[in-house]
């Protein structure tokens, strides 16, 4: 494995494990305050629901601000301190926006931890090509790919409860920062800092300039994240619009919790056929097609069974394709944490830029012609996926030559 050092796979497993529930707690964090909203609007007495939107779209900012930045902290301060940096930042900015006497405060409070979950969602791709061993990765990939949704129906669970229990936003909030704080502390003793500019295929240092400027000229890392655009637009469509829509057969709000199921059962799947099968593009393709056809299927049916199966088919179809989408720039010859960071970094930005224009087009679609038109833009547009499967590399090899 790439710039490998002396860890035992317990070490691994366990830098791995913190990570995972880092962003997990991330995202409980993010949906309480979401959750929270009309308690925090009361607070700083908001009488808009527009000014409430800033809370959202400061992550949104953020994460794309975040994202760009990765490779720059990484460089600077090494992969111990810059993960740090990260968790850091997640908890600092929940205790902000906690203690804010004024809402412009709770924003930049917001902001911070948005900012320090896009840096830390880039740091799983040079961790995994440095810990595990290529036959691993997929299995790795896998699991991170789902650390959010996993973070998601947590946060079905026992986000209620919580509110319940402690009464006030502030305790609630609380209550979930000081476990991603527990988590940052356990970082400071368990995490290491590793060579980040030797190759995949060697042990040697890389001496290839690899900038920004030469990455954004690169076809590939436009193609990239407006692959797997369509799927984030539409993931964040069923978890943040289709609950309110009331537009299918069941309830909107059971369809995007099958959905939500649906996606872990998809990463169990993802992890039984990296065994047996190790092409890359034919996964996304495949999946892609069918990913658009039932969300077709969903929002259409009058029958409540074939609804609750087109859910779950989703919440698998989006995440079955995502290892393979993120195994291929780890596959790319000579590559290196350092500018896996970068590629990584510029697909989160792009991808969340692309979702953000075209999550405003549908809301404004949705303003003029109801939720059904809506909803349809959100399907068509995650047919990205099948559509990029035919412009990016195959990386992936036969099962002979594994």
């Amino acid at each position: 494995m790439s710039g490998s050092v002396s860890t035992s796979s317990g070490r691994a497993n366990l830098i791995e494990a913190i990570m995972f529930c880092t962003y997990a707690l991330f995202a409980v964090n993010w949906i309480a305050g979401t959750t929270l909203t009309p308690e925090i609007m009361k607070y700083f007495h908001l009488d808009s629901f527009m000014s409430a939107t800033f809370i959202s779209n400061a992550i949104t900012v953020a994460k794309i601000i975040g994202n760009f930045c990765a490779a720059a902290i990484l460089i600077k301060f090494l992969p111990k301190k810059a993960i740090a940096i990260g968790s850091g930042m997640i908890v600092f900015g929940s205790a902000l926006a906690i203690l804010a006497p004024q809402y412009w405060v709770f924003i930049i409070g917001r902001f911070i931890m948005g900012f320090g979950g896009a840096v830390y969602v880039v740091y799983f791709s040079p961790v995994v090509i440095h810990y595990f061993k290529p036959e691993t990765r997929p299995t790795v990939n896998a699991i991170n790919s789902v650390a959010y949704n996993v973070g998601g129906m947590l946060a079905m669970m026992v986000v209620g409860p919580v509110i319940a229990m402690m009464q006030t936003w502030q305790m609630s909030m609380a209550f979930f920062a000081a476990i991603s704080g527990v988590l940052f502390i356990l970082w400071l003793f368990v995490g290491q800092d590793f060579a980040i500019n030797t190759t995949n295929n060697s042990n040697e240092a890389s001496t290839e300039s690899y900038s920004f400027a030469t990455a954004l000229s690169h076809k590939f890392n436009w193609i990239y994240p407006a692959t797997y655009s369509g799927i984030l637009t539409f993931y964040i469509v069923l978890l943040c619009i289709f609950p309110i829509s009331g537009t299918t057969v069941i309830d909107s709000k059971t369809l995007s919790i099958v959905v939500a199921f649906g996606g872990i059962v998809g990463t169990i799947i993802t992890i039984l056929l990296s065994k047996v099968y190790y092409k890359r593009l034919p996964v996304i393709r495949l999946c892609g097609f069918l990913l658009t056809a039932f969300g077709i299927l969903m929002f259409t049916t009058e029958n409540g069974v074939i609804a609750l199966i087109a859910a779950f088919a989703i919440g698998n179809l989006m995440f079955i394709p995502v290892t393979s989408l993120f195994m291929i720039p780890q596959e790319l010859p000579d590559m290196t944490p350092v500018k896996l960071t970068k590629i990584m970094g510029i697909f989160w930005a792009i991808a969340y830029i692309i979702e953000t224009i075209v999550f405003f087009i549908i809301g404004a679609i949705i303003d003029s012609s109801g939720y059904t038109a809506g909803l349809t833009v959100a399907v068509v547009f995650s047919a990205t996926a099948f559509i990029g499967s035919f412009l990016l590399p195959e990386t992936g090899k036969s099962r002979s030559k594994k």
